[in-house]
Formats: C-alpha cells, sequence, structure tokens
C-alpha cells in the first residue's frame, strides 16, 4: 500500500487528497495506497494509467522484487 500511495504522488493524484492551502503531505503514504487501491474498479482511465505507470516504476527499481519476479 506504501508503494502505491508513493506512486499516487509521483503521478499527482495525491493533489485530490488534500486541501488546496496545504503543500505537504496530509495522509500517509499507507493511507492514501489504501484509498487509491479501493478507487482501482472504479477509477477513470486517465488516472489509473499513471498511477500504474508510477507503481510499476517504483516496483521494478526496488532489488527485492527484481530478485522475486526475475525483473531485469
Amino acid at each position: 500500500m506504501t508503494l502505491l500511495g508513493a506512486a499516487s504522488e509521483e503521478a499527482g493524484l495525491d493533489r485530490y487528497l488534500k486541501v488546496n492551502a496545504v503543500k505537504r503531505r496530509t495522509h500517509s503514504l499507507y493511507r492514501q495506497g489504501l484509498y487509491w487501491y479501493d478507487c482501482i474498479p472504479t477509477l477513470r482511465e486517465d488516472w489509473l494509467r499513471p498511477l500504474m505507470v508510477a507503481f510499476d516504476r517504483i516496483v521494478r527499481e526496488h532489488a527485492v522484487f527484481r530478485e522475486i519476479f526475475g525483473i531485469i
């Protein structure tokens, strides 16, 4: 969930969870991940695609996932 939350920040979707006047993070990455995970089935295509692209990039960066899944 934390990685999905980080992907939402990278894709710029975190701005939909913040108050307009606040520049800093108002929800933890875990909480953001939970929110977006629940939204995935009904998420608009133009929001889902950047979220999944960012999530894929983040997962590929982690050595654990590269070893487990054999990602090159």
